[in-house]
C-alpha cells in the first residue's frame, strides 16, 4: 500500500446516525489486534474539530455553515497530509445529515464537496432503530435527543440513500454494516475485514490474484494443450443469475431497484464498478448463501453446454474454466448440481472471493493461458466477452433466445469484427435466431462433429499431415513428376494440388463454419465455407510455391493474397485481423526459407494459427526423433504442415529437374 504525493491517499469514511456506534467501533478499532502496526489512523470528526476549532466543539456549533464548513475541509486537509506523510490509511467517523427536530421534512446534510473529495470509501453502520432508541436513552455521558423509532427509521433510510447516491456519482465506494442478524463482535470482525481489503486491494494486486488462480486451473496439467474458457450468464444457460439473485432480494428501502444496472450504467464495466458491485452483495453478507441456493434452483444449463464440460472430464489434453464478472459461489453450485465440478469458476461476488472480474481481466487470462502455450477456445455472449474473442484462438459467440439476449452485443460485434474479428456464433435453442448475419458472423452447431474438432488433439504428429499413400495422390504426383509436363501445364496440376490440400487437410486443420447459400430449389439453405475465410492469408513462397497457392486460393475464395521471398517482404498491414496464414511452397528440402519465415512471423503473430502447405517434403524433416519441422511443431502448438507426400530422395534439382525451372520454362537458366 502506497499514498505517495501522486497517489490519493485511502480514506474511509464511516458515518451512521447518532447513537448508532461509531465511536465505540473506532475505539474497537484502535486496539484491534489484527490491525495493529497496521499503518491505520482512525479519528472521531468531532474530536478532530474540537482540536482545530477555537473554543472547541461548542465554540464550533455557534459558527455559520461557511465557517463550519471551512473548519471540517481543513480537518480533512490535515488528514490527507498526515495519510500522505505516514503512509496510513484514515477512517474518520462522522455525519452526513443532523436532524434533531422529527418535524422538519428533512434533515441538514452536513457533508461537504471536500468530503467527497476526499474520501475513497464510506462505511455507514445501519443499526436497528430500537437498539438506537435504547442507546439514546440511557446513555449517562452525552446529551443526546431522544427520537422516536420511526424517525431514526426514516432518518437512516434517508442517509443511506443520499450517501449511495453522492457516492456512486463521486466515484466512492459505499457499502452498509447491518447489526440485523450480527452480533458486535461480528460486524466489528467484518469491519477489520473491509478495512484491511480496503486498504490493500487495487487493480495491480486484482491482476496478481487472477493469475494466482489461473495457475492454479493449469497446475499439474503438463498433457494439456487447449483451455476452453466460458462465460457464465446468458452463455452456460439462458438466465442471468446476478439479475435473478436481486429478484429474491427484492424490494427493499436500504437498497436501490436495479442496483447493479444503476452502479454500470454509470460507472460503466469497469474495475472500480465490479469493487463497488462486491461492497453490495457483502451488504447481504448474512443472506448471502440463502439468496444463491435459491438462484441455483432457477438455473437451467443448456444441454449442449452440459455436454461439452462433461467430456472434458474424460480428455485430458483439453481444459475448461468458467470466467465470470458474476457471482462465483452460484455457478460453483450449478456447475456441481449438472456434475461439472471438475470445471473451475474464477468469478467475483464477496471481498473473500479475492478479486473481480472485467472484461479486461478475461482478456488478461487468454495471455496467462497463452503463455503456458495453450490454444484457448473462448465462449461468450456480451460486449464484456469481446477482448477475450479477440485474445483468443477461436471464438464462439452464444445466442440465446432474442427477448434475453444481450441488445448492446449486435453493436459491439460489429465493431470488433469491422477490426477483425473472427467468431462463430452457436444458436441454443437453435430456433431463437441469429445475430448479424452470416455472412459476418457464421454459425456452427455445437453437435458431435463440432465437439470432435474442439477435442482433437493437438501433439506434433497430428498437426503434420500427408497423403504420401493415398490413391489420389499418387496420380497426383505422377503428373507432377512427369517430366512431359512442363510450364502452363505443369502450373495446372500444382494448383489442383494445392486445391486438393485444401480441401482434404486444411479444412480439417481449420474446421467449417455455416453460411447461407441459394438452393437450387429457389430457396435458401445451409451451406459451409472454411472456417475464418475471410481472416486468412495465403502466401505463396516465390517463385515455387505461386502456382500451389492459386490452387489454394481456388479453394478458399474469400482468402486474402500477398507473394513473398521472406517475411520482410510482405506489408504488417497484410497480417491485421488475420486468424490463419498459409504458407505455400513446391518442395522443401532443407526447410531453412520457411522456418527462418515462421521464426520472423512469431514476431509478430506470436498466436496466429500458421499452415506450411507443400507438394514435397525431405522425409528427414519431419522424422519424429530430431527433424527440423517436427522440432518446430514440437515447440510452436499453432503451426501445422501439410504435404502431398514425403520423400527420402535428397537430391536437390538444377536444370532441367529444378521444379522452379520447370514450372515457369526456365530450366535453362541453372
Amino acid at each position: 500500500m502506497s499514498t505517495s504525493t501522486t497517489c490519493k491517499p485511502i480514506i474511509i469514511g464511516l458515518y451512521g446516525v447518532s447513537a448508532s456506534g461509531k465511536t465505540y467501533l473506532l475505539n474497537r478499532l484502535k486496539s484491534a489486534t489484527n490491525l495493529q502496526n497496521e499503518h491505520f489512523a482512525f479519528h472521531d470528526g468531532s474530536a478532530l474539530i474540537d482540536g482545530i476549532t477555537t473554543g472547541g466543539l461548542a465554540a464550533f456549533n455557534t459558527l455559520d455553515l461557511n465557517e463550519q464548513a471551512e473548519i471540517r475541509e481543513f480537518a480533512l486537509t490535515k488528514v490527507t497530509e498526515q495519510c500522505r506523510a505516514r503512509d496510513e490509511v484514515a477512517v474518520i467517523a462522522g455525519h452526513y445529515t443532523f436532524w434533531p427536530n422529527e418535524a422538519e421534512p428533512a434533515g441538514q446534510i452536513v457533508g461537504t464537496a471536500k468530503d467527497w473529495e476526499t474520501y475513497t470509501h464510506v462505511v455507514y453502520l445501519h443499526v436497528e432503530p430500537e437498539m438506537i432508541a435504547e442507546r439514546q436513552k440511557s446513555d449517562r455521558d452525552k446529551k443526546r435527543t431522544k427520537h422516536s423509532i420511526e424517525h431514526l427509521r426514516k432518518w437512516q433510510d434517508e442517509e443511506m440513500a443520499g450517501l449511495r447516491e453522492v457516492c456512486l456519482a463521486k466515484g466512492i465506494l459505499f457499502t452498509t454494516l447491518s447489526n440485523k442478524t450480527s452480533t458486535e463482535a461480528s460486524i466489528l470482525e467484518r469491519l477489520v475485514a473491509l478495512l484491511k481489503d480496503f486498504q490493500q486491494h487495487g487493480e495491480e494486486l486484482n491482476i496478481q490474484a487472477v493469475e494466482d488462480a489461473v495457475a492454479i486451473v493449469t497446475a499439474g496439467q503438463n498433457q494439456m494443450d487447449t483451455m476452453l474458457m466460458l462465460d457464465a450468464d446468458r452463455t452456460l444457460a439462458p438466465q442471468d443469475t446476478g439479475s435473478l439473485f436481486w429478484d429474491e432480494v427484492g424490494p427493499c428501502k436500504r437498497l436501490p431497484n436495479h442496483p447493479l444496472k444503476r452502479i454500470f450504467d454509470n460507472q460503466g464495466y469497469s474495475y472500480a464498478s465490479f469493487r463497488q458491485a462486491t461492497l453490495l452483495y457483502e451488504e447481504l453478507a448474512d443472506e448471502f448463501d440463502a439468496i444463491c441456493d435459491k438462484v441455483v434452483d432457477k438455473v437451467e444449463m443448456y444441454p449442449e453446454l452440459i455436454t461439452l464440460l462433461a467430456r472434458v472430464a474424460e480428455t485430458p489434453h483439453v481444459g475448461a474454466v468458467v470466467v465470470t464478472c458474476g457471482l462465483r459461489t452460484v455457478w460453483e453450485k450449478v456447475l456441481e448440481k449438472n456434475g461439472l465440478s471438475h470445471v473451475t469458476v474464477i468469478g467475483s461476488g464477496r471481498i473473500k472471493d479475492g478479486y473481480v472480474i472485467t472484461g479486461s481481466t478475461k482478456a488478461h487470462i487468454v495471455d496467462k493461458l497463452h503463455e503456458k502455450r495453450l490454444s484457448v477456445l473462448a465462449f461468450g455472449d456480451s460486449p464484456l466477452d469481446i477482448e477475450m474473442f479477440q485474445r483468443a484462438d477461436g471464438a464462439y459467440v452464444v445466442v440465446g433466445d432474442k427477448a434475453t439476449r444481450s441488445t448492446s452485443m449486435d453493436q459491439a460485434l460489429t465493431t470488433a469484427i469491422e477490426q477483425g474479428l473472427g467468431a462463430l456464433q452457436i444458436i441454443l435453442p437453435k430456433d431463437a435466431g441469429h445475430r448479424l448475419d452470416l455472412d459476418r458472423l457464421p454459425k456452427v452447431n455445437l453437435g458431435t462433429a463440432e465437439m470432435d474438432f474442439i477435442f482433437r488433439r493437438r501433439e506434433p504428429l497430428d498437426r503434420f499431415m500427408h497423403a504420401t499413400e493415398k490413391n489420389a495422390a499418387k496420380l497426383m504426383m505422377t503428373l507432377s513428376r512427369n517430366a512431359g509436363n512442363s510450364g502452363h501445364d505443369l502450373r495446372e496440376i500444382h494448383a489442383r494440388i494445392g486445391d486438393y490440400l485444401a480441401m482434404e487437410y486444411v479444412s480439417e486443420i481449420v474446421g467449417l463454419e455455416e453460411t447461407a447459400i441459394p438452393h437450387v430449389q429457389k430457396r435458401p439453405t445451409d451451406g459451409f465455407r472454411f472456417r475464418h475465410e475471410r481472416n486468412t492469408l495465403i502466401v505463396p513462397l516465390m517463385r515455387g510455391g505461386e502456382p500451389m497457392a492459386f490452387g489454394v486460393s481456388k479453394a478458399m475464395k474469400l482468402a486474402s493474397f500477398a507473394h513473398a521471398n521472406a517475411y520482410e517482404d510482405i506489408d504488417i498491414g497484410n497480417f491485421k485481423g488475420k486468424r490463419t496464414i498459409i504458407l505455400v511452397d513446391a518442395v522443401i528440402n532443407t526447410g531453412a526459407s520457411i522456418l527462418d519465415f515462421v521464426t520472423s512471423l512469431r514476431k509478430d503473430l506470436p498466436t496466429v494459427m500458421v499452415i506450411v502447405v507443400a507438394e514435397v517434403i525431405q522425409a528427414q524433416l519431419v522424422d519424429h526423433v530430431d527433424g527440423r519441422l517436427m522440432l518446430a511443431l514440437e515447440k510452436d502448438r499453432n503451426l501445422y504442415v501439410v504435404a502431398l507426400r514425403t520423400s527420402n530422395n535428397k537430391f536437390k534439382g538444377t536444370g532441367v529437374t529444378d521444379t522452379g525451372g520447370r514450372l515457369f520454362n526456365t530450366t535453362y537458366l541453372a
